[in-house]
């Protein structure tokens, strides 16, 4: 038997494609999105309540708080990072504003995945079109960051699908994946300037022998990472600094998307999932498809909670 327990977040709203899991230590809550469901929940463990508020505008895949601002939360709608103010509970947000767009030349793009860094600068990285899996519109993505003095800048592109970001505890490095190079990326990192340098490769699937296409991450206190594995029922646990797979947790579906630890002593993992991809009889099989899970017993903590964003609004 496993050391671990998994069971489905008592009371959460199942998601088409759940992503972006953030903690809020303040609220004592998760935030998450469903992208293609236009929503953003949260998901209060200590009651077992979930809310879902819905951005008509379009697909929804980053969420973190506003800090100062109890009810604002920097959300980013298909091309776009908007302000939303909702008071937790209601259906429909009380208001949207539009802060920055990208990627002007590329107009079926979408931003994927970002996080506030510590300084509460956001970084968030885009990709193609997806009609179906694997018909990507390959390399049209490109990561950015939108600073606290509200310039926006471009740190590469020919990104296929921009995906987990994590830091070091000691804020001199950041790991990042670009999900089909099956792979995960370090580079050295400068904290108060926000800049990049030295990539490098911290973790190679296909040369570790790890199926599946690496989606959303976390990083521990021990600086190891979390990876929720799209397509492969599961989430690694790996050692960037020695390039070796030390974990593994398996789920009863097959798309996990993301993860993020969570609880007031931030060792509870909580991984997100979808039923995106799925045929009618995969998700016959798998009822916890979308479910938002509880992990327990992981043996390890989060290194922090999620950062909040900092910037102008």
């Amino acid at each position: 038997m496993p050391p671990y327990n998994i069971q489905v977040a008592k009371g959460s709203i199942k998601c088409y494609l759940g992503e972006g899991p953030h903690w809020d230590p303040v609220k004592k809550e998760m935030l998450y999105v469903d992208i293609f469901g236009k929503g953003v929940l949260r998901y209060v463990p200590s009651t077992q309540e979930c809310y879902k508020v819905t951005v008509d505008a379009g697909p929804v895949s980053v969420v973190c708080p506003v800090q100062g601002h109890p009810d604002k939360y920097l959300i980013t709608v298909e091309r776009d990072v908007q302000v939303m103010e909702w008071d937790g509970k209601s259906a429909t947000p009380t208001s949207l504003k539009k802060l920055y767009t990208v990627d002007d030349h590329c107009k079926t793009n979408r931003i994927n995945d970002g996080k506030c860094d510590s300084a509460g600068r956001l970084w968030a990285g885009t990709m193609g079109y997806e009609p179906a899996p694997g018909k990507l519109d390959a390399k049209k993505g490109t990561l950015y960051t939108f600073d606290l003095d509200g310039k926006v800048k471009k740190h590469f592109d020919q990104i296929d699908i921009a995906n987990g970001l994590a830091w070091t505890e000691d804020n001199k490095t950041m790991y990042y994946i670009d999900s089909f190079s099956y792979r995960v990326d370090a580079f050295d990192y400068d904290g108060v300037a926000g800049v990049i340098t030295n990539r490098r490769c911290a973790f190679d699937f296909k040369a570790n022998g790890v199926e599946g296409i690496p989606d959303g991450m976390t990083i521990d206190a021990n600086g190891n990472l979390w990876i929720a594995v799209f397509a492969a029922q599961k989430v690694i646990h790996v050692d960037p600094k020695v390039s070796k797979k030390i974990g593994q947790i398996d789920f009863p579906t097959k798309n996990m998307t993301s993860v993020a630890f969570g609880g007031p002593n931030l060792d509870i993992l909580y991984a997100t999932s979808a039923e995106h991809f799925l045929s009618a009889e995969e998700l016959a099989a798998q009822p916890g498809a979308g479910a938002l899970f509880e992990i327990t017993n992981v043996g390890a903590k989060g290194l922090s909670a999620g950062f909040n964003y900092r910037g102008p609004i």
